[in-house]
């Protein structure tokens, strides 16, 4: 830009389309490139880590710019929405020859925002995670009603769901979207501002007049904040797509019933789909994950966010993997046509929305004629289980479309679609004659610089090509002066620091005419390229039905070969509450032990009506925790349709799964670990159900032992007399173990360990009863603390358990402790002042009000008791 530029008609356009763009960073469309300027400018140099310079303008400061080159502009858009930054891009809507013709030789080309770019409306393969949904989701409420409008515009899948206040933030954990969305904040949950549209009745017509409907009854009559999160959603993706098309099915209504909940917590807690490092490696889904294509690795990852709590859906998926598992032939079959299958459901969403290429016209090509043969295959086999034979139908059926694309198109169409070569020759007579008329151009003017060159004499003499010049003729700068004459037949038109550049009228005549077929050629190309890709777009109902099928059969195989390599076997569900699992392992730790040539221990477990709370004792190291994560993880195994990790294993329907198994600091939101220890208990307390599952790991560390021990013997009795759910419990409190003569249905556990010549053994065995001492000084020996403070710690203790067999410890007293019920606190009496207080508005009170409120007030406190 030179100097003033800030008033320039190009700045005051830049400008406007900033203003439409508000906190999105604005890519201005610029020839070859992008560019940002001012803040946008600094932020985005800092993000992306390249250059910022500053051109000059009158009366101030000089500009900061930046800019990124267009044909990579995908790289750089992957790395800003990474780093929490929207962008806007604005396209330049017209050529400048157009702009010229309408508005006069200096006529700005007119520009226009034509998308924003946000994280939950990604489409681009370079800017998707391909193992992973990319989900947009929305919050709706209506009066005390809430509920989650969820799209992933990658794939077309559109979701809603009705949930309780309390179990928004689990269903958010659940779906994990990239974004989320709210026309006001929601306390405790990160949202971006909506555009508008969060209305029931408006949300009602937006789906109608999506889907073409005339009532919603088909879609199973959503509740208004059902409604209300769709109109917000379809609202948001009209304006960061600016009304383009993209790829979207009719919205599927899921209870929250139907899958099991799980809170954030739990979900870190048991590294379900990310590790705590925030890898898929290390995680549950990376070590169980043998899927052959994207879409079985996306929804295999949501299986496992979201098990099923209907035993009859379970158990369809369970027959279809033991149908795999069964033969082994038949699986590796299945899978090797699995294999062969691209990502063709992003490719039919990059078609809808126009940012498609004929590589995505291949990927649909491949992927339904790979559908087609797979479905030749299983048919071969019979005795389909249920959930099988319900896929099949939605496999095969566009034979009519793959021949036309198998004709249309080479093998490999190339990556710059721009040159054309990617409709196969034969497909089009007309376009094959252009072709030949350019191929033989081109010969005709290398036969023109071979004939050039003789009559020259120049032996470097070459002819040339570039966007400016078009065809022309270059020679070395010391033999210029030769073609500079007038009758020499050629006309001078550039000259370089090397080089110098000339036109002839033959060489133009040629020129034109290959230019003239080769563009012909590129607009046929085109032309059939979007004949291909409205005959996909047309049946891409179908082709997201084969999409899901394919995934689903992936995500079965993918599970029976796991259960294959690791000797699993197939659970029995049960409708009572109960966790009986012979010889459990973890998968993922023993994953990592026999990579080290270790064994892993299996363990069992029993719980059930009469004993559904363990309490395990034992050293650290001694693989407590282990223990825990491996129960809940085998039951979220199976209710999402796969084999477990034992040698025998059954399952009682779990609702709710609660995992408090190792905490840290949440100093971005104010709270030590106990704090959060503490928050995360409370939240078991409040929401676990008699068919709920948890797990507790060292409730009541991080306080004084006194603290500690009150709070963790309260929640044992808590989860025991009220909650009355499956519990295992691992504690430090030896002093708890008491209560096993107290509470009828808790049984004493212990991880096993020995001492022999003074070092710690752990044997990593769960065996019955208490453990007979906590091992914490032998385990600080294992860890390496000098021998002064190892003699020091067991000089210390041999006091402290003097003083404790004396006086009876800390633990003194609590056998005469009341039963829990009997101790608990009496009911709040009621406080009217407060409740008063309560519920007043003070934002929405004018000063008669406030002064109405003031005498209510003062009558309530005379009253008597206040």
């Amino acid at each position: 830009m030179a100097r003033g530029d800030a008033q320039t008609p190009m700045m005051v356009q830049y400008h406007r389309l900033k203003a439409e763009a508000g906190d999105a960073l604005l890519f201005y469309r610029m020839g070859d490139f992008f560019e940002l300027f001012f803040d946008d400018a600094k932020a985005a140099a800092a993000c992306l880590d390249i250059a910022l310079t500053k051109r000059g303008a009158d009366g101030g400061e000089p500009i900061p710019m930046c800019g990124v080159p267009v044909h990579a502009a995908d790289s750089y858009l992957a790395r800003l929405i990474k780093g929490g930054h929207r962008v806007a891009i604005a396209e330049q809507i017209e050529s400048p020859a157009e702009a010229r013709k309408a508005r006069g030789a200096k006529a700005l080309v007119e520009r226009a925002i034509v998308r924003l770019v946000t994280p939950g409306t990604l489409t681009e393969d370079a800017l998707l995670d391909s193992a992973s949904a990319n989900w947009l989701a929305a919050i709706g409420r209506a009066g005390e009603e809430l509920a989650i409008a969820a799209a992933d515009i990658s794939t077309g899948r559109f979701e809603l769901v009705a949930c309780a206040p309390g179990e928004l933030s689990a269903e958010l954990a659940r779906i994990g979207a990239a974004e989320i969305i709210a026309d006001a904040p929601v306390p405790g949950i990160v949202t971006s501002q909506g555009k508008g549209g969060f209305d029931s009745h408006g949300g009602e017509q937006a789906l109608k007049t999506r889907f073409g409907l005339a009532t919603l009854d088909g879609l199973g009559s959503p509740g208004r904040a059902e409604l209300a999160a769709a109109g917000g959603l379809l609202a948001y993706l009209d304006a960061t797509q600016k009304g383009g098309a993209i790829l979207l099915d009719a919205p599927r209504r899921i209870a929250r019933s139907a899958h099991m909940a799980i809170d954030s917590a739990t979900r870190e807690s048991l590294e379900l789909t990310r590790s705590t490092a925030g890898s898929i490696a290390g995680s549950l889904l990376g070590e169980i994950d043998r899927c052959q294509s994207a879409a079985g690795r996306r929804l295999l990852a949501e299986d496992l966010a979201a098990p099923l709590t209907d035993r009859g859906a379970i158990e369809a998926r369970l027959a279809l993997v033991q149908w795999l598992h069964s033969n082994g032939s038949r699986r590796t079959r299945i899978r090797a046509a699995l294999k062969a299958m691209p990502d063709f459901p992003r490719a039919l969403a990059r078609l809808v929305a126009q940012r498609g290429s004929p590589r995505d016209l291949a990927q649909l090509r491949d992927g339904l004629d790979a559908i087609a043969g797979l479905k030749r295959d299983i048919e071969a086999d019979s005795d389909h289980p249920p959930l099988l034979a319900s896929l099949l139908p939605n496999l095969g059926g566009h034979s009519a479309l793959v021949d036309q694309l198998a004709r249309a198109l080479v093998d490999t169409p190339p990556i710059d679609s721009s040159k054309g070569g990617y409709i196969a020759p034969g497909y089009d007579a007309a376009l094959d004659a252009l072709r030949e008329s350019a191929s033989n151009g081109r010969r005709v003017i290398a036969e023109l610089e071979q004939r050039y060159r003789q009559l020259t004499a120049i032996g470097t003499l070459k002819i040339r090509h570039n966007a400016v010049l078009g065809y022309h003729v270059e020679v070395p700068a010391k033999h210029g002066d030769a073609l500079m004459g007038a009758d020499s037949g050629f006309t001078h038109r550039q000259t370089l620091a090397g080089v110098v550049r000339f036109n002839s009228p033959e060489l133009h005549e040629e020129a034109s005419r290959v230019v003239e077929a080769g563009g012909h050629a590129l607009a046929a190309e085109a032309a059939h390229a979007e004949e291909l890709s409205a005959m996909c777009i047309a049946a891409a109902t179908r082709i997201t039905a084969g999409a899901d099928a394919i995934a689903r059969i992936d995500v079965a195989a993918s599970n029976a070969e796991r259960a294959n390599e690791g000797g699993w076997c197939l659970p029995k569900l049960d409708d009572a509450p109960c966790l009986d699992i012979d010889a459990g392992r973890h998968p993922v730790v023993e994953s990592a032990l026999s990579g080290s040539g270790e064994r892993f221990v299996a363990n069992d477990l029993s719980l059930g009506p009469n004993d559904r709370l363990w309490l395990v004792t034992g050293p650290n190291m001694g693989g407590k925790s282990t223990f825990l994560r491996q129960a809940a993880l085998i039951a979220l195994l199976a209710q999402a349709g796969s084999y477990v990790p034992a040698a025998r294993a059954k399952i009682g329907i779990v609702d709710r799964l609660f995992s408090r198994v190792g905490a840290s600091d949440n100093l971005a939101r104010g709270r030590s670990t106990f704090m959060v220890e503490m928050v995360e208990t409370a939240a078991i307390l409040s929401q676990a159900t008699g068919h709920s599952l948890v797990i507790l790991d060292e409730i009541g560390r991080g306080t004084s032992t006194y603290d500690g021990l009150a709070i963790a013997w309260a929640v044992v009795e808590a989860m025991h007399d009220d909650i009355r759910c499956r519990t295992v419990f691992a504690t430090h409190y030896h002093e708890l173990t008491r209560l096993a003569g107290r509470l009828d249905c808790l049984s004493l556990h212990h991880v096993r360990a020995r001492e022999w010549k003074g070092d710690l053994v752990l044997l990593h065995e769960v065996a019955d009863g208490p453990a007979d001492r906590s091992y914490g000084i032998a385990v600080a020996k294992l860890a390496g603390l000098p021998p002064a403070v190892i003699g020091r710690a067991k000089s210390v203790l041999a006091k402290l358990e003097a003083g404790r067999d004396a006086t009876g410890g800390i633990a003194a007293g609590l056998d005469d402790l009341p039963l829990f019920a009997a101790g608990a606190l009496e009911a709040p009496q009621p406080d009217p002042l407060g409740e008063a207080l309560a519920a007043f508005d003070p934002d929405a009170m004018s000063p008669r009000d406030a002064l109405e409120a003031l005498y209510q007030l003062k009558r309530i406190a005379r009253e008597p008791g206040q």
